[in-house]
């Protein structure tokens, strides 16, 4: 016997975001480690897009000083 359920908006989306989620996964877990590197380059890349010049300067990594040398 089947039902008839009826989905609020909410759970229509909630269920549509995991499928998202699930494929997303699949398909990451196909690629080998350099492509999954190389996806996820782009993305922050892409991501990086909406910051200024002062904004991702401010991102780095600050200079370490150099030692004076020696041992």
């Amino acid at each position: 016997m089947m039902t008839n359920l009826v989905m609020t908006p909410q759970e229509s989306d909630n269920q549509l975001e995991e499928l998202r989620y699930d494929v997303a996964h699949h398909q990451l877990s196909k690629m080998s480690a350099g492509s999954q590197f190389q996806y996820a380059l782009d993305r922050m890349i892409q991501l990086c897009e909406n910051y200024t010049e002062k904004e991702l300067k401010a991102l780095l990594p600050k200079e370490k000083k150099k030692s004076g040398g020696g041992f």
